[in-house]
Protein backbone atom coordinates (compact mmCIF):
# COMPACT_ATOMS: atom_id res chain seq x y z
CA UNK A 1 0.00 0.00 0.00
CA UNK A 2 1.33 3.35 -0.67
CA UNK A 3 0.34 6.65 1.19
CA UNK A 4 0.11 10.03 -0.21
CA UNK A 5 1.63 13.34 2.10
CA UNK A 6 -2.42 13.95 3.03
CA UNK A 7 -2.68 10.51 4.10
CA UNK A 8 0.28 10.47 6.46
CA UNK A 9 -0.79 13.62 8.07
CA UNK A 10 -4.02 12.94 8.49
CA UNK A 11 -2.98 9.81 10.18
CA UNK A 12 -0.67 11.04 12.20
CA UNK A 13 -3.00 13.95 13.41
CA UNK A 14 -5.61 10.80 14.64
CA UNK A 15 -3.20 9.48 16.30
CA UNK A 16 -2.60 12.70 18.62
CA UNK A 17 -6.29 13.34 19.03
CA UNK A 18 -6.51 9.81 20.20
CA UNK A 19 -3.37 10.13 22.42
CA UNK A 20 -5.08 13.57 24.05
CA UNK A 21 -8.40 11.63 24.58
CA UNK A 22 -6.95 9.14 26.35
CA UNK A 23 -5.32 12.13 28.90
CA UNK A 24 -8.38 13.30 28.95
CA UNK A 25 -10.30 10.39 29.56
CA UNK A 26 -8.33 9.15 32.66
CA UNK A 27 -8.59 12.54 34.40
CA UNK A 28 -11.98 13.33 33.81
CA UNK A 29 -13.69 10.01 34.17
CA UNK A 30 -14.13 7.50 37.04
CA UNK A 31 -11.29 3.91 36.38
CA UNK A 32 -13.75 1.47 34.81
CA UNK A 33 -14.95 4.04 31.93
CA UNK A 34 -11.62 5.63 31.50
CA UNK A 35 -10.01 1.72 31.71
CA UNK A 36 -12.54 0.83 28.61
CA UNK A 37 -12.14 3.86 26.43
CA UNK A 38 -8.59 3.62 26.90
CA UNK A 39 -8.17 0.05 25.53
CA UNK A 40 -10.57 0.69 22.52
CA UNK A 41 -8.15 4.06 21.88
CA UNK A 42 -4.86 2.34 22.01
CA UNK A 43 -6.34 -0.49 20.30
CA UNK A 44 -7.32 2.14 17.17
CA UNK A 45 -3.72 3.80 18.02
CA UNK A 46 -1.85 0.33 17.14
CA UNK A 47 -3.76 -0.27 13.79
CA UNK A 48 -2.83 3.22 12.69
CA UNK A 49 0.54 2.93 13.64
CA UNK A 50 0.79 -0.32 11.37
CA UNK A 51 -0.72 0.99 8.24
CA UNK A 52 1.90 3.62 8.96
CA UNK A 53 4.91 1.32 9.66
CA UNK A 54 3.73 -1.20 6.79
CA UNK A 55 2.63 1.21 4.03
CA UNK A 56 5.29 2.57 1.64
CA UNK A 57 5.34 6.36 1.36
CA UNK A 58 4.94 8.34 -2.25
CA UNK A 59 7.91 10.17 -4.02
CA UNK A 60 7.03 13.72 -5.03
CA UNK A 61 5.17 12.63 -8.22
CA UNK A 62 6.12 13.20 -11.60
CA UNK A 63 4.76 16.47 -12.96
CA UNK A 64 4.35 15.51 -16.31
CA UNK A 65 2.03 12.30 -15.74
CA UNK A 66 -1.03 11.53 -13.03
CA UNK A 67 0.52 9.24 -10.37
CA UNK A 68 -0.33 8.87 -6.58
CA UNK A 69 -0.45 12.21 -5.06
CA UNK A 70 -1.05 14.53 -8.41
CA UNK A 71 -3.32 17.09 -8.33
CA UNK A 72 -5.02 17.39 -12.16
CA UNK A 73 -8.20 18.84 -13.62
CA UNK A 74 -10.12 17.18 -15.95
CA UNK A 75 -12.98 17.90 -18.21
CA UNK A 76 -15.93 15.27 -19.27
CA UNK A 77 -17.09 15.10 -22.76
CA UNK A 78 -20.58 14.99 -21.96
CA UNK A 79 -20.48 18.32 -19.68
CA UNK A 80 -19.05 21.43 -19.71
CA UNK A 81 -17.91 21.22 -16.04
CA UNK A 82 -13.81 21.13 -15.31
CA UNK A 83 -13.25 19.37 -12.03
CA UNK A 84 -10.10 19.19 -10.14
CA UNK A 85 -8.98 15.85 -8.46
CA UNK A 86 -5.95 14.52 -6.68
CA UNK A 87 -4.87 10.76 -6.89
CA UNK A 88 -4.38 8.24 -4.24
CA UNK A 89 -4.34 4.36 -4.12
CA UNK A 90 -7.03 4.15 -1.30
CA UNK A 91 -9.18 6.22 1.17
CA UNK A 92 -7.19 5.47 4.28
CA UNK A 93 -7.34 8.45 6.11
CA UNK A 94 -9.01 10.46 4.35
CA UNK A 95 -12.32 12.01 4.20
CA UNK A 96 -14.85 9.43 2.41
CA UNK A 97 -17.06 12.05 1.30
CA UNK A 98 -14.43 14.23 -0.26
CA UNK A 99 -13.97 11.07 -2.65
CA UNK A 100 -15.04 11.14 -6.05
CA UNK A 101 -15.65 15.09 -5.43
CA UNK A 102 -13.99 18.60 -7.15
CA UNK A 103 -11.50 19.70 -5.46
CA UNK A 104 -11.06 16.44 -3.37
CA UNK A 105 -9.80 12.74 -4.21
CA UNK A 106 -10.03 9.64 -6.79
CA UNK A 107 -9.29 6.51 -5.82
CA UNK A 108 -6.73 4.56 -7.98
CA UNK A 109 -8.69 1.59 -7.24
CA UNK A 110 -11.90 3.34 -9.71
CA UNK A 111 -13.25 3.07 -12.57
CA UNK A 112 -12.27 7.19 -12.91
CA UNK A 113 -9.03 6.69 -10.69
CA UNK A 114 -7.77 3.58 -12.66
CA UNK A 115 -8.65 4.95 -16.13
CA UNK A 116 -6.44 8.33 -14.89
CA UNK A 117 -3.56 7.17 -13.76
CA UNK A 118 -0.41 6.99 -16.41
CA UNK A 119 -2.07 9.95 -18.69
CA UNK A 120 -0.59 13.22 -19.45
CA UNK A 121 -1.89 16.86 -20.34
CA UNK A 122 -4.00 16.25 -23.52
CA UNK A 123 -4.19 12.82 -23.61
CA UNK A 124 -7.83 11.63 -23.49
CA UNK A 125 -9.24 8.89 -20.95
CA UNK A 126 -12.63 6.35 -21.12
CA UNK A 127 -13.74 3.94 -19.17
CA UNK A 128 -16.96 1.88 -19.30
CA UNK A 129 -19.66 1.70 -16.15
CA UNK A 130 -22.31 -1.13 -16.07
CA UNK A 131 -25.58 0.15 -14.86
CA UNK A 132 -26.95 -1.38 -11.60
CA UNK A 133 -29.57 -4.08 -12.34
CA UNK A 134 -29.45 -3.80 -16.01
CA UNK A 135 -27.38 -5.56 -18.66
CA UNK A 136 -26.70 -1.71 -20.28
CA UNK A 137 -23.70 -0.04 -20.26
CA UNK A 138 -22.50 3.34 -20.42
CA UNK A 139 -18.90 4.55 -21.94
CA UNK A 140 -17.70 7.95 -20.15
CA UNK A 141 -14.63 9.71 -22.15
CA UNK A 142 -12.74 13.29 -21.13
CA UNK A 143 -9.48 14.68 -21.67
CA UNK A 144 -6.87 15.73 -18.82
CA UNK A 145 -6.47 19.56 -19.13
CA UNK A 146 -3.92 20.18 -16.33
CA UNK A 147 -1.59 18.65 -14.32
CA UNK A 148 -0.83 20.88 -11.29
CA UNK A 149 2.63 21.20 -9.86
CA UNK A 150 2.87 21.21 -5.85
CA UNK A 151 2.94 24.41 -4.16
CA UNK A 152 3.97 25.70 -1.10
CA UNK A 153 1.15 25.70 0.82
CA UNK A 154 0.23 22.00 -0.52
CA UNK A 155 1.18 19.03 1.81
CA UNK A 156 4.36 17.35 1.37
CA UNK A 157 7.23 15.74 2.51
CA UNK A 158 10.09 17.97 3.50
CA UNK A 159 12.94 16.10 1.80
CA UNK A 160 10.73 16.14 -1.10
CA UNK A 161 10.74 19.45 -2.07
CA UNK A 162 13.29 21.23 -4.01
CA UNK A 163 16.83 22.24 -2.32
CA UNK A 164 16.06 25.42 -3.14
CA UNK A 165 12.55 25.98 -1.70
CA UNK A 166 13.68 24.30 1.37
CA UNK A 167 16.69 26.92 2.19
CA UNK A 168 16.60 30.30 3.26
CA UNK A 169 19.79 32.18 1.72
CA UNK A 170 22.67 31.58 3.17
CA UNK A 171 23.02 35.09 4.90
CA UNK A 172 20.05 34.86 6.60
CA UNK A 173 20.84 31.21 7.98
CA UNK A 174 24.15 32.72 9.06
CA UNK A 175 22.68 35.58 10.83
CA UNK A 176 19.71 34.01 12.54
CA UNK A 177 21.00 30.43 13.69
CA UNK A 178 23.22 28.25 14.48
CA UNK A 179 22.05 24.30 12.44
CA UNK A 180 23.62 21.69 14.23
CA UNK A 181 21.77 18.71 12.04
CA UNK A 182 22.06 15.92 14.70
CA UNK A 183 20.53 17.63 17.26
CA UNK A 184 16.81 16.59 16.65
CA UNK A 185 13.62 16.19 18.41
CA UNK A 186 11.88 13.78 20.52
CA UNK A 187 9.11 13.31 17.58
CA UNK A 188 11.91 13.28 14.91
CA UNK A 189 13.51 10.43 16.90
CA UNK A 190 10.54 8.46 16.53
CA UNK A 191 9.81 9.42 12.92
CA UNK A 192 12.99 7.79 12.40
CA UNK A 193 11.93 4.40 14.09
CA UNK A 194 8.72 4.40 12.13
CA UNK A 195 10.89 4.78 9.17
CA UNK A 196 12.98 1.44 10.01
CA UNK A 197 10.39 -0.07 10.91
CA UNK A 198 8.85 0.81 7.33
CA UNK A 199 12.17 -0.16 5.85
CA UNK A 200 12.48 -3.45 7.16
CA UNK A 201 8.70 -4.57 6.17
CA UNK A 202 9.58 -2.88 2.47
CA UNK A 203 12.86 -5.11 2.06
CA UNK A 204 10.85 -8.69 3.80
CA UNK A 205 8.26 -7.61 0.79
CA UNK A 206 11.30 -7.40 -1.72
CA UNK A 207 12.97 -10.46 -0.36
CA UNK A 208 9.87 -12.56 -1.51
CA UNK A 209 10.70 -11.86 -4.85
CA UNK A 210 13.74 -12.41 -5.43
CA UNK A 211 14.64 -16.17 -4.54
CA UNK A 212 11.73 -17.75 -4.10
CA UNK A 213 9.50 -19.87 -6.93
CA UNK A 214 6.11 -18.89 -7.35
CA UNK A 215 3.61 -18.66 -10.08
CA UNK A 216 5.35 -16.63 -13.32
CA UNK A 217 8.54 -18.11 -12.39
CA UNK A 218 11.18 -19.42 -14.89
CA UNK A 219 13.54 -21.85 -13.42
CA UNK A 220 16.20 -23.61 -14.87
CA UNK A 221 16.82 -27.38 -13.76
CA UNK A 222 19.90 -29.30 -14.30
CA UNK A 223 19.61 -33.37 -13.95
CA UNK A 224 22.60 -35.18 -12.89
CA UNK A 225 23.39 -35.95 -16.49
CA UNK A 226 23.77 -32.15 -16.45
CA UNK A 227 20.89 -31.96 -19.28
CA UNK A 228 19.17 -28.14 -18.29
CA UNK A 229 15.42 -27.90 -19.11
CA UNK A 230 13.76 -24.71 -17.90
CA UNK A 231 10.38 -24.54 -16.94
CA UNK A 232 7.59 -21.72 -16.47
CA UNK A 233 5.39 -22.35 -13.12
CA UNK A 234 1.77 -21.58 -14.49
CA UNK A 235 -1.88 -21.31 -13.40
CA UNK A 236 -3.89 -23.08 -15.86
CA UNK A 237 -5.24 -26.40 -16.73
CA UNK A 238 -4.08 -26.57 -20.51
CA UNK A 239 -0.30 -26.57 -19.83
CA UNK A 240 2.26 -27.71 -22.21
CA UNK A 241 3.87 -30.57 -19.58
CA UNK A 242 7.79 -30.25 -21.56
CA UNK A 243 8.25 -26.41 -20.80
CA UNK A 244 5.52 -25.60 -17.68
CA UNK A 245 5.15 -27.13 -14.53
CA UNK A 246 1.34 -26.90 -12.97
CA UNK A 247 1.65 -24.77 -9.54
CA UNK A 248 -1.18 -27.35 -8.31
CA UNK A 249 0.99 -30.46 -8.94
CA UNK A 250 2.79 -32.26 -6.01
CA UNK A 251 6.01 -30.99 -8.08
CA UNK A 252 5.50 -27.19 -7.40
CA UNK A 253 3.79 -27.46 -3.97
CA UNK A 254 7.69 -29.19 -3.49
CA UNK A 255 9.21 -26.31 -6.05
CA UNK A 256 7.63 -23.53 -3.88
CA UNK A 257 9.59 -23.63 -1.10
CA UNK A 258 12.91 -24.12 -2.84
CA UNK A 259 15.76 -21.69 -3.55
CA UNK A 260 18.71 -21.38 -6.15
CA UNK A 261 20.80 -24.00 -5.65
CA UNK A 262 18.70 -26.40 -3.77
CA UNK A 263 17.37 -29.87 -5.11
CA UNK A 264 13.91 -30.96 -6.24
CA UNK A 265 12.91 -34.59 -6.64
CA UNK A 266 9.60 -36.00 -7.59
CA UNK A 267 8.69 -39.99 -8.60
CA UNK A 268 7.26 -40.38 -12.20
CA UNK A 269 4.65 -43.18 -12.85
CA UNK A 270 5.01 -44.74 -16.11
CA UNK A 271 3.77 -47.81 -18.22
CA UNK A 272 6.90 -50.04 -19.89
CA UNK A 273 5.40 -53.02 -21.86
CA UNK A 274 2.28 -52.93 -20.10
CA UNK A 275 3.62 -52.76 -16.57
CA UNK A 276 3.29 -49.94 -14.10
CA UNK A 277 6.96 -48.12 -13.68
CA UNK A 278 8.01 -45.24 -11.59
CA UNK A 279 11.61 -43.37 -11.80
CA UNK A 280 12.65 -40.24 -10.23
CA UNK A 281 13.93 -37.12 -11.08
CA UNK A 282 16.28 -35.06 -9.29
CA UNK A 283 17.19 -31.80 -10.39
CA UNK A 284 19.09 -29.29 -9.15
CA UNK A 285 17.72 -25.31 -9.70
CA UNK A 286 20.58 -23.45 -10.68
CA UNK A 287 18.51 -20.09 -11.70
CA UNK A 288 15.21 -18.62 -10.89
CA UNK A 289 14.13 -15.94 -13.37
CA UNK A 290 11.34 -13.71 -11.66
CA UNK A 291 10.62 -10.78 -14.04
CA UNK A 292 7.61 -12.35 -15.24
CA UNK A 293 6.21 -12.17 -11.58
CA UNK A 294 3.14 -10.33 -10.77
CA UNK A 295 4.89 -8.22 -7.91
CA UNK A 296 3.23 -5.27 -5.84
CA UNK A 297 3.40 -2.09 -6.75
CA UNK A 298 5.98 -0.02 -4.82
CA UNK A 299 7.81 3.17 -4.66
CA UNK A 300 10.99 1.91 -4.32
CA UNK A 301 12.97 0.91 -7.61
CA UNK A 302 14.57 -2.48 -6.47
CA UNK A 303 16.28 -3.94 -2.69
CA UNK A 304 19.54 -2.47 -3.09
CA UNK A 305 17.93 1.36 -2.22
CA UNK A 306 15.30 -0.04 0.78
CA UNK A 307 19.12 -1.56 2.25
CA UNK A 308 21.39 2.00 1.32
CA UNK A 309 18.01 3.77 2.92
CA UNK A 310 18.09 1.49 6.12
CA UNK A 311 21.94 1.86 6.59
CA UNK A 312 21.59 5.80 6.58
CA UNK A 313 18.51 5.48 9.24
CA UNK A 314 20.65 3.48 11.35
CA UNK A 315 23.42 5.33 11.69
CA UNK A 316 21.39 8.29 12.01
CA UNK A 317 19.55 6.47 14.97
CA UNK A 318 23.45 6.02 16.71
CA UNK A 319 24.36 9.27 16.12
CA UNK A 320 21.68 11.75 16.43
CA UNK A 321 21.25 13.81 20.23
CA UNK A 322 17.53 14.68 21.26
CA UNK A 323 17.59 17.89 22.37
CA UNK A 324 14.70 18.83 25.16
CA UNK A 325 11.31 21.42 24.54
CA UNK A 326 12.58 24.71 25.06
CA UNK A 327 11.51 25.70 28.58
CA UNK A 328 11.03 29.43 27.46
CA UNK A 329 8.31 31.34 25.45
CA UNK A 330 10.64 31.73 22.60
CA UNK A 331 10.68 30.25 19.30
CA UNK A 332 13.66 27.95 19.14
CA UNK A 333 14.52 24.56 17.67
CA UNK A 334 12.20 22.31 19.24
CA UNK A 335 9.43 24.72 19.93
CA UNK A 336 5.71 24.11 19.04
CA UNK A 337 4.49 27.20 17.23
CA UNK A 338 1.17 28.40 15.93
CA UNK A 339 2.08 30.88 12.90
CA UNK A 340 -0.58 33.23 11.28
CA UNK A 341 0.59 34.26 7.53
CA UNK A 342 -1.32 36.65 5.14
CA UNK A 343 -0.79 35.31 1.56
CA UNK A 344 -3.10 35.90 -1.47
CA UNK A 345 -4.86 38.43 1.00
CA UNK A 346 -6.02 35.08 2.47
CA UNK A 347 -5.30 33.88 6.37
CA UNK A 348 -3.29 30.66 6.79
CA UNK A 349 -3.13 29.08 9.99
CA UNK A 350 -0.47 26.17 10.32
CA UNK A 351 0.47 24.17 14.23
CA UNK A 352 4.30 23.53 13.67
CA UNK A 353 7.45 22.02 15.13
CA UNK A 354 10.32 23.66 14.61
CA UNK A 355 13.80 21.49 13.70
CA UNK A 356 16.97 21.96 12.42
CA UNK A 357 16.71 19.33 9.77
CA UNK A 358 14.57 16.77 7.85
CA UNK A 359 15.76 13.49 8.21
CA UNK A 360 12.73 10.93 7.03
CA UNK A 361 9.00 11.76 6.83
CA UNK A 362 8.28 15.35 8.26
CA UNK A 363 5.29 16.89 6.32
CA UNK A 364 5.50 20.48 5.15
CA UNK A 365 2.54 21.43 7.41
CA UNK A 366 3.54 19.73 10.68
CA UNK A 367 7.36 20.97 10.41
CA UNK A 368 9.48 23.50 9.94
CA UNK A 369 13.24 23.45 9.42
CA UNK A 370 15.37 26.63 11.20
CA UNK A 371 17.45 26.57 7.82
CA UNK A 372 14.27 27.73 5.83
CA UNK A 373 13.41 31.37 4.86
CA UNK A 374 9.77 31.39 7.36
CA UNK A 375 12.17 29.51 9.84
CA UNK A 376 15.31 31.50 10.38
CA UNK A 377 12.49 34.44 10.21
CA UNK A 378 10.37 33.07 13.20
CA UNK A 379 13.78 32.37 15.70
CA UNK A 380 13.85 33.97 18.69
CA UNK A 381 10.49 35.80 18.36
CA UNK A 382 7.79 35.48 21.36
CA UNK A 383 4.13 35.30 21.94
CA UNK A 384 2.69 37.64 19.27
CA UNK A 385 5.40 38.98 17.15
CA UNK A 386 5.70 39.87 14.03
CA UNK A 387 7.68 38.91 10.99
CA UNK A 388 8.23 39.11 7.78
CA UNK A 389 10.62 36.73 4.97
CA UNK A 390 10.64 37.18 1.38
CA UNK A 391 10.21 33.48 0.00
CA UNK A 392 12.53 31.98 -2.77
CA UNK A 393 10.61 33.31 -5.61
CA UNK A 394 11.54 36.49 -3.98
CA UNK A 395 7.76 37.45 -2.79
CA UNK A 396 7.59 39.78 0.80
CA UNK A 397 5.19 38.08 3.45
CA UNK A 398 4.49 38.72 6.95
CA UNK A 399 2.77 36.99 9.73
CA UNK A 400 2.76 36.80 13.89
CA UNK A 401 3.48 34.00 15.65
CA UNK A 402 1.34 32.81 18.87
CA UNK A 403 0.60 29.76 21.29
CA UNK A 404 4.48 28.93 21.86
CA UNK A 405 5.39 25.81 23.65
CA UNK A 406 1.89 25.80 25.42
CA UNK A 407 0.44 22.25 26.06
CA UNK A 408 -2.78 23.61 24.58
CA UNK A 409 -4.84 21.04 22.32
CA UNK A 410 -2.93 21.48 19.12
CA UNK A 411 -6.84 22.01 17.25
CA UNK A 412 -7.43 24.98 19.30
CA UNK A 413 -4.30 26.63 18.98
CA UNK A 414 -4.45 26.58 15.13
CA UNK A 415 -7.39 28.87 15.52
CA UNK A 416 -6.41 32.09 16.72
CA UNK A 417 -9.96 32.96 17.63
CA UNK A 418 -10.66 29.84 20.03
CA UNK A 419 -7.40 30.53 21.08
CA UNK A 420 -7.89 33.62 22.77
CA UNK A 421 -10.48 33.02 24.43
CA UNK A 422 -9.65 29.24 25.50
CA UNK A 423 -6.57 31.49 27.40
CA UNK A 424 -8.93 34.03 28.73
CA UNK A 425 -11.29 31.13 30.24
Amino acid sequence: MILIPEQVKALRDKINDLETEIENTTIYFDEITSQNDRRYKEEQIKYLRRILEESELVKRADDTIIDYGTKFKIKFDDENVEEMYTLAENEIGLMSDSFNQNNGYVSANSLLGNSLKGKKEGDNFRYTVKLKGRKETITITGKVLKIFLKTKNDIDFILSRPFSERNATRKIVKENINCKENEITLSQFNLLKEEKKRLVNALLKFEKYEDRIMIGSIITLKDKTNKIKKYTVVDKDDYDVHTEINANSVMATRLFCKHKGEYVQENFSYKKHGKDKTTTYTGEIIEIDNSNVLKPKSSYSNIHSIKTKLEKINLLLSKVVIIPSPSDNLVGVGSKVSIMTFEDEEIQNIRVEVINKALSSEDTHSYIESTSAIGAAIIGLGNNDTFNYYDNEGMFHDGVVYDINNNMNDKLAKDPTTYQKKRRG
